[in-house]
C-alpha cells in the first residue's frame, strides 16, 4: 500500500515566528516532505522536514538581507518592503520556484512551476533587524500588446499577515504600476472568492479617490475619465460606483454624482503611498 498521502491534506508550516495551516495538493507534497508540519524560511522560502534544519538554515541563509530583484517601494515607518523580481532572469528562478510551490498551498488551482519566466512578481517583505519576512506578493503577466489588460494574474498574502490590510496594498499597487505604464486594465479571470472581496475593496476605493480629485477640481465626471484616473475598466468602475452607493441626478441645480457623506470617511484609508514607489515601467 502507497505511503503518499491522500489528494490534499491539511499541513502545518512554521516559520520563525508564525505558525499556520495550509492545504497541500499532490504537486506541493511531492516537492517538499510527507510531513504533516514542515518548517519554512520566510527570507528565502525554502521547506525544511525539522526545526533544526530551519534553525541552522538560518544562520547563513543568503537572502536574510537580500532579495534576487530591485526595491521599488519601502515604508520605513511601517517597516516593509516591495521588491520587482523578474521572472525572465536565472539569478531569480530557484527562488520564484519556491515561491511558486508554497503559492500552491493556497491558490493551487492558479500556479504552475515551469512558466515564471512569462510573469513579473512583486514581493512583499516585512523588515527588522533579524532580515526579510515574506508577507505576499502579486504576479503581472509581461505585458506583450496594447490588447493585455491584465493587471495582476495572481495574489497571495500568508494567512498571518491578512488582517493587516496588505492585500489592498497588493491591490492598489497593481494600479499604481498600470496607471504609470498608461494602461486601463483588470485583474486575470476568474476570481477566487476571496479575491472578489479583496478587489471590490479596492475598485471602490479607487473610484472614490478619482471622484474626490474630479469634484475638488470641478471637472465633468465620465466614466471614461473614472476610467483614466483609476486605471480600472468600464465594468470595475461600475462595481466600485454601485459599492459606494453613489447617487446620480440629472437636475441641473444638483451636482451630477452625490456621494453620501460618511463614504468620503474611506478617502484616509489608502494604505499605498505614491511618493514612496521608485518604479519605472519596463
Amino acid at each position: 500500500m502507497s505511503n503518499k498521502r491522500s489528494r490534499s491534506e491539511i499541513v502545518t508550516i512554521v516559520t520563525v515566528s508564525h505558525s499556520f495551516t495550509a492545504i497541500s495538493d499532490q504537486i506541493a507534497t511531492y516537492f517538499v516532505s510527507e510531513n504533516s508540519t514542515l518548517y519554512l524560511c520566510d527570507a528565502c522560502l525554502t521547506f525544511f522536514a525539522s526545526e533544526n534544519h530551519l534553525v541552522q538554515h538560518i544562520t547563513d541563509c543568503a537572502h536574510l538581507f537580500w532579495v534576487p530583484g530591485n526595491e521599488i517601494y519601502r515604508n520605513k515607518e511601517k517597516k516593509f518592503c516591495v521588491y520587482e523580481i523578474d521572472g525572465r532572469n536565472l539569478q531569480s528562478f530557484l527562488f520564484l520556484r519556491r515561491l511558486g510551490i508554497l503559492t500552491r498551498f493556497f491558490l493551487p488551482e492558479k500556479v504552475t512551476l515551469d512558466d515564471v519566466h512569462f510573469f513579473a512578481f512583486y514581493a512583499l517583505f516585512e523588515v527588522d533587524d533579524y532580515g526579510f519576512h515574506f508577507v505576499g506578493y502579486f504576479s503581472k503577466e509581461w505585458r506583450k500588446n496594447s490588447a493585455c489588460v491584465n493587471t495582476l494574474s495572481c495574489v497571495m498574502v500568508l494567512p498571518p499577515y491578512r488582517a493587516k490590510g496588505y492585500g489592498s496594498f497588493l491591490g492598489e499597487l497593481s494600479y499604481e504600476l498600470a496607471r504609470q505604464d498608461g494602461m486601463v486594465g483588470t485583474p486575470e479571470r476568474p476570481l477566487s472568492g476571496s479575491g472578489k472581496l479583496l478587489f471590490r475593496k479596492v475598485w471602490k476605493g479607487e473610484v472614490l479617490r478619482a471622484i474626490h480629485l474630479i469634484d475638488s477640481s470641478k471637472s465633468v465626471v465620465t466614466l471614461n475619465t473614472l476610467c483614466q484616473m483609476t486605471g480600472l475598466i468600464v465594468e470595475d468602475v461600475l462595481v466600485g460606483l454601485e459599492d459606494l452607493g453613489i447617487m446620480f441626478t440629472r437636475n441641473k441645480q444638483s451636482p451630477f454624482i452625490i456621494l453620501l457623506e460618511e463614504k468620503k470617511t474611506a478617502l484616509n484609508k489608502r494604505r499605498l503611498q505614491p511618493q514612496l514607489l521608485q518604479w519605472v515601467p519596463c
